[in-house]
């Protein structure tokens, strides 16, 4: 080995355990730098030489690399579980915000308006003449229509509050792919085949973990080092470029629905975990069927009762009505939807009485309507002309509310509607609206709860229409699928509480998962004080032992010299 040779090694040496001295420093001083993964050195021997003694010689050491402690299955799986337990906390959150507002184990929920609402007409069967038991009735409708308006309300807010979540996070997104993008960019121009950017790939790193936050998302790296980001098989960030994502606003026949898509081709993105995708969900599958089945109840509510109510006779007849529901088109088929009414009228037909008040003398008349065929003009024909009933004029105002007309001296009442036409045009009805958003007691009730229609039969005292009424709350009714009203409410609201339940498990669940793979990760990734701390005294020892190397060297070197 010439005296060449053995300075190149301890050069060498020096050199590699010098480099090898600044990694696990850095290691030690980003040993708390979120999303840093561990560098470790990588030596190779230099390559042989065939000394003078005709022996191959080793020439030292080569640093080979220096390189990021990554698992990158683990790290996919960790991204998957960071997707899933955000997730689980936006279904957990908004689960308990419509269970909170529900507020079904007091006294001041949907349930027990609506059995103060039905107990009250129950007690009005019983005191058909008592006025005080009257305005009680109207009390009772008063808060439940309010507290119908007031839930659909806060259900709303709900949904906006979503609305604006959906909005920030996309714009989130698309920040950090666009940062994603620069990224590969640089990583690109800068690694060659014997050197990485780790920095800059530790820094990407950390965006595709916050990215995973809100999207579940696959990162595929290539030769180059770019990567590629995908949600299911559709790529939102190829090499340098973001595709972005947007929010697109789809009109519905219940509103404004949105879907999530790719900004650059409109190509849909279904995202099943991360903070998006559960947005999405709960909005979609949580706050939208709670405003349904909301507005479901009281549509039905109104109706049924609306049904009852208008063929009952009141304490105090009256000889006029309009309508309380308009109709847009009064020469198409009521049930056709261009006629704008809200609820269907069966094939049927409703007596309509003519009271002679002073005499007392009423005269009772059949009218047949078919909601399937007949329009408004129809029906108002049918009264005027084809039945001709005597001292009552039918028609229409210019909003297309349907009027009944009796002469002077004369009063109405209605019995035996087997179509349901009084309550879809409302009139002689108790509630209006078609909504949990827009119900409530009709006007001419509210100020005078003698138009209550308790009786029936046009019997003075009777109270067949409120007991009807009061038992209406466990009759089985068609459109709820044969649920009764409060059986179709306590199914909506279970439902809601088993959701809740399973999302509280899932919370918990998700949670213990993430961390038992981020621990998995920092045992790979992660920087131990420890372990960095013994390399640094073997490094020295190194770098020690190549000075005291070269310093034999320089001795043998001066002894050299000596002889000369």
């Amino acid at each position: 080995m010439s005296i060449n040779g053995a300075l190149q090694i301890g050069r060498s040496a020096m050199t590699a355990s010098q480099a090898a001295i600044q990694v696990t420093g850095n290691n030690m001083a980003n040993a708390a730098t979120p999303g840093y993964a561990r560098r470790t050195v990588h030596f190779g021997s230099a390559r042989d030489e065939m000394s003078s003694s005709s022996h191959y010689i080793g020439t030292g050491v080569n640093l080979l690399d220096v390189r990021r402690e990554v698992d990158g299955a683990l790290q996919s799986r960790l991204r998957n579980a960071i997707s899933d337990e955000r997730a689980s906390i936006v279904d957990q959150r908004y689960l308990t915000a419509i269970e909170i507002l529900q507020n079904e184990t007091t006294d001041n929920d949907i349930s027990s308006r609506l059995s103060a609402f039905f107990n009250a007409f129950s007690e009005l069967a019983n005191n058909p003449e008592e006025n005080a038991v009257r305005s009680v009735v109207v009390q009772e409708a008063i808060g439940l229509a309010s507290s119908l308006a007031g839930l659909r309300q806060d259900y709303g807010t709900v949904r906006a509050q979503i609305d604006e979540s959906l909005g920030q996070a996309t714009r989130q997104v698309n920040e950090l792919l666009d940062q994603i993008a620069a990224i590969n960019m640089q990583i690109a121009q800068s690694e060659t085949a014997n050197s990485r950017a780790n920095a800059l790939r530790d820094q990407r790193d950390r965006i595709i973990d916050e990215v995973s936050t809100y999207l579940d998302i696959t990162a595929r790296e290539q030769a180059n080092g770019v990567t590629d980001v995908f949600v299911g098989s559709l790529p939102i960030v190829l090499a340098g470029s973001s595709r972005g994502i947007e929010l697109r606003p789809e009109s519905t026949t219940t509103g404004v629905d949105y879907t999530l898509r790719i900004r650059d081709d409109g190509s849909l993105l279904d995202p099943r975990s991360g903070e998006l995708g559960a947005l999405l969900r709960q909005r979609n599958d949580t706050v939208q069927p709670a405003l349904e089945d909301l507005d479901t109840l009281a549509a039905n509510l109104i109706f049924e009762l609306n049904r009852l109510h208008a063929q009952g006779q009141p304490k105090t007849l009256q000889n006029a009505f309009t309508g309380t529901y308009q109709v847009t088109d009064t020469t198409v088929p009521l049930n056709d939807a261009s006629s704008g009414t809200s609820f269907d009228i069966d094939n049927g037909g409703f007596f309509v009485h003519i009271r002679n008040t002073s005499t007392g003398i009423m005269d009772s008349y059949r009218i047949d309507v078919n909601g399937a065929t007949d329009s408004l003009d129809d029906l108002i024909a049918e009264i005027n002309v084809n039945v001709g009933v005597p001292n009552l004029t039918a028609g229409v105002t210019s909003d297309g509310s349907f009027t009944l007309t009796a002469g002077s001296g004369y009063a109405i009442s209605f019995s035996e509607d087997t179509s349901g036409a009084l309550a879809a045009l409302g009139v002689n009805t108790f509630f209006v609206g078609s909504t949990a958003l827009d119900i409530d007691v009709h006007a001419d009730i509210q100020a005078n709860p003698n138009y209550i229609a308790a009786g029936g039969g046009n019997i003075n005292g009777s109270n067949d229409t409120a007991v009807a009424i009061a038992n209406l709350q466990d009759v089985p009714v068609d459109a709820l699928n044969g649920m009764s009203l409060r059986g179709f409410w306590l199914q909506s609201v279970n439902a809601l509480a088993a959701s809740t339940g399973s999302a509280n498990r899932d919370v918990a669940s998700s949670a213990l998962v993430r961390e038992s793979l981020a621990a998995q990760l920092s045992a790979v990734s992660g920087v131990s004080l420890d372990e960095e701390s013994m390399n640094l005294l073997t490094f020295e020892r190194q770098f020690q032992a190549a000075a005291r190397f070269i310093s034999v060297i320089d001795e043998q070197i001066q002894t050299l010299l000596s002889l000369v």
